[in-house]
């Protein structure tokens, strides 16, 4: 089916959906003494690579796959259209010795977008963009090559000459110089690399520099431009030099595609002005600063985020909701200020939705105490109920609710019953509560299961598909066993829940050291900060974090067993999370066998505490145990599963599913002849009003590529704005595609859009910072 038949169809408001996602399983590495065990991450520099089957008796296998897709690669190359600077820009010689061309803003604007139009290359590119030069032996090895020359290529890198003024009079898609050469010579940042990295977007400006004109603008560009071109003509001394020695020892047939391209430097000779005034797409910052379509791709999935896990109502007057949705509350109010300034302030802006109370779940956060609820109680009924609170009451909650040691759990159970009666109550009394954490899906979670539970008397599994019905969130394997006591606690507890509201109703006493900027008359935020005497007995567990070392590196080893689930009924020592208290594993109640026969899904040694990540109302994307668990599949009314390269074994009579056999994630393996086909699959589910799951063993490579293609052509976007919709929407996994699946979704981006939304180096610069800004933190 074409693709661009199928874009010109859809339609859909990307503005009406959730989504959910999955943990990480864990997988035996394999052994590290092969090469298999040397592939790296950009992001940790740990091994992270394909899920291929690398043990001792099919090594020799792989290295022969491997040279049969190189030899493969090299048969079927077609000679395809290239770019090239036209003649009309060459005709303005600025300097001889190396040769500098000036052009005007208008001979820019043409060069940049036959850039942009002219089709990339299939497969010249690669291994080279790996950092593949043909001097590391694990590397030819894995990628089956003898050598790695140059490929014949030219592209293009934009140059902002003014270092220091990085936001000042800047053009879209433009590097600075100390980004590509340092000395007038190019950065090499494979000198020292001898492993294997099939996420190496670090590298990628630098490298693919030397393989693109260069245009250079700014005060500083007659000078940057001639350190470029001195580097150019170094570089291609070195090159020419290389290919007489493989001519030498390899013979004429070696290097008969070798580059031998004279690459050259350009300087816009136009005042940024020229810019400003007839090409405003092409500014990024203007002359003074400001931001005009400024790139970045940390902020941009920040607000893609914000804006999937807005606040919404689970139930009547309960919301959950991100960090963003809870308003700020603090207000200075005079003493004359009158009552129709105060009435105004609940149709603000600050308070939308009308919030009287807020609960952030948080890491370091203590339960509320039942006297800190009974004054917030009291603070709200001394008004009218149709009238707000001067200042919004806030609350914080554990966002793991793992305290360690027996008692302090039995304390924890208390106080959460007094919550959850407290909210209760307030709803009922026509009180709207938001429960927020700082990305809306993940730490939150806790309390709305344990609510959802409370309030409806559901088992938890019940819970957890009626808040799937409502928005996507997140558990975290580990937080399931305190769920599940949560839930025995809650549906079999001897103690009266009505007995606690009562308690709670009497219980005025408020000592001062357990409340803090507690103001009922106004002018301070009602909040609450209960720090107890005793030592904090939380964990210290980070549940914030948005990858997993482990879980990559475990896969990507080649590890040659599928991934191991995690069984809660029979956990063992090795599969504990030291920072985890023992005891919530061994108090986790027994399950009834009828209970356990409605829920198999829940209790199946493949369920890993969430559920694969909803991309689309219909679409899904998981890894090999979301695919393995079919009733599951059932429960959230998935009928289409397309496994990518690997086998999940499910019942033909029960799912339609679609193989890619033989795709893997080795940075060789294309997803470009197989994009038609998974489309139609896709939109078959689509059409039939089911639902479909993309799956490959991890859930971030070969299957988040195919998704992310499928929404740059049903949704129409272009592959920043595709790229970072699916990353938001795999919650706490994050994405990761190696360079030549992120290289194929460019391609598809310029066969959609008519031209590349970004260059090869922009984007995989930017992928890089923003996976970096998450390692950092």
């Amino acid at each position: 089916m074409d693709i661009d038949a199928v874009r010109s169809s859809s339609a859909y408001d990307s503005n009406e959906l959730p989504e959910v996602l999955p943990p990480n399983p864990i997988l035996t590495p394999a052994d590290k003494n092969h090469v298999s065990a040397k592939v790296e991450d950009d992001e940790t520099d740990k091994p992270i690579a394909p899920s291929v089957d690398l043990s001792t008796d099919s090594f020799s296998n792989f290295v022969a796959r491997q040279e049969q897709k190189q030899q493969h690669l090299h048969t079927t190359q077609q000679k395809e259209p290239s770019f090239d600077v036209p003649e009309d820009c060459l005709q303005n010689v600025i300097q001889n010795n190396p040769p500098i061309y000036g052009i005007t803003a208008d001979q820019f604007a043409r060069i940049e977008q036959l850039y942009a139009s002219t089709p990339l290359p299939n497969d010249i590119l690669f291994p080279w963009l790996h950092g593949v030069d043909g001097k590391s032996y694990q590397q030819n090895l894995f990628f089956g090559v003898r050598r790695s020359l140059v490929p014949r290529y030219r592209g293009l890198t934009v140059v902002h000459a003014d270092e220091a003024c990085g936001h000042f009079a800047r053009l879209v898609h433009s590097v600075l110089p100390n980004e590509i050469v340092s000395n007038q010579t190019f950065i090499n940042n494979t000198d020292t690399e001898s492993s294997v990295n099939l996420r190496n977007f670090r590298i990628q400006v630098a490298r693919y520099a030397t393989v693109s004109d260069i245009v250079v603008y700014g005060h500083a560009a007659d000078q940057v431009a001639q350190s470029i071109a001195q580097a150019q003509a170094t570089l291609r001394q070195e090159r020419l030099e290389h290919i007489q020695n493989v001519k030498r020892t390899a013979g004429k047939k070696a290097v008969e595609n070798a580059n031998e391209l004279i690459y050259r430097v350009f300087v816009i000779q136009d005042p940024f002005a020229a810019f400003e005034k007839k090409y405003p797409e092409l500014v990024s910052f203007d002359s003074n600063g400001a931001p005009v379509n400024a790139f970045r791709f940390l902020e941009r999935e920040r607000e893609e985020m914000r804006a999937m896990s807005r606040a919404t109502e689970i139930t009547p007057n309960i919301w959950l909701g991100n960090a963003q949705d809870a308003p700020a509350s603090v207000r200075d109010i005079d003493d004359d200020d009158d009552d129709e300034d105060d009435e105004d302030y609940s149709d603000t802006d600050d308070n939308p939705n009308q919030f009287s109370v807020c609960i952030e779940a948080h890491d370091l956060a203590d339960m509320p105490l039942p006297s800190t609820l009974t004054l917030a109680r009291e603070t709200l009924n001394e008004l009218p109920p149709s009238e707000m609170p001067i200042e919004i009451i806030h609350l914080d909650v554990y966002a793991t609710g793992v305290p360690i040691g027996r008692s302090a759990f039995d304390e924890f159970l208390d106080r959460l019953d007094h919550l959850l009666a407290f909210m209760e109550d307030l709803a009922d009394n026509g009180r709207r509560i938001l429960i927020h954490c700082s990305d809306g899906y993940s730490e939150t979670s806790l309390l709305a299961l344990s609510w959802l539970m409370y309030k409806f008397k559901l088992r938890l599994p019940e819970a957890y598909l009626k808040l799937h019905e409502m928005r996507n969130f997140f558990v975290y394997a580990a937080d399931v066993p305190t769920l599940r006591r949560i839930e025995y606690h809650l549906l079999h507890s001897p103690h009266s829940l009505k007995r606690k509201r009562e308690t709670t109703r009497q219980h005025t006493g408020v000592k001062a050291n357990q409340v803090s900027r507690l103001n009922v008359a106004g002018g301070d935020d009602l909040s609450v900060d209960d720090d107890m005497d005793e030592e904090d007995e939380t964990s210290g567990r980070d549940k914030r974090t948005l990858h997993d070392d482990l879980y990559i590196n475990g896969i990507s080893n080649f590890a040659t067993v599928p991934a191991r689930a995690v069984d809660y009924m029979s956990i063992s020592n090795e599969d504990i999370d030291e920072t985890v208290p023992m005891h919530l594993f061994q108090a986790v109640p027994e399950v009834d066998p009828a209970e356990k026969a409605a829920f198999t899904w829940f209790y199946s040694p493949r369920f890993e505490g969430s559920f694969p990540s909803r991309v689309l109302p219909f679409l899904y994307l998981g890894n090999l145990n979301h695919a393995t668990n079919p009733d599951m599949l059932k429960a959230l009314g998935i009928t289409h599963v397309i496994s990518v390269g690997e086998h999940a074994n499910l019942d033909p009579s029960e799912f339609q599913v679609l193989l890619l056999d033989n795709l893997y994630d080795d940075g060789i393996d294309s997803v470009r002849e197989r994009l038609d086909q998974t489309v139609t699959f896709i939109d078959s589910a689509r059409t039939q009003g089911t639902k479909c799951l993309v799956h490959c063993r991890v859930g971030v490579s070969r299957s988040a590529t195919i998704t992310i293609c499928y929404v740059m052509v049903h949704l129409n976007y272009n592959v920043v704005k595709a790229y970072l919709y699916v990353r938001a929407r795999r919650l706490s996994v994050i994405i990761q595609p190696n360079l030549k699946f992120m290289y194929e979704m460019l391609q598809l981006d310029q066969r959609l859009q008519g031209r590349t939304s970004v260059p090869w180096p922009v984007i995989s610069k930017e992928i890089h910072l923003l996976n970096m800004s998450y390692r950092e933190s």
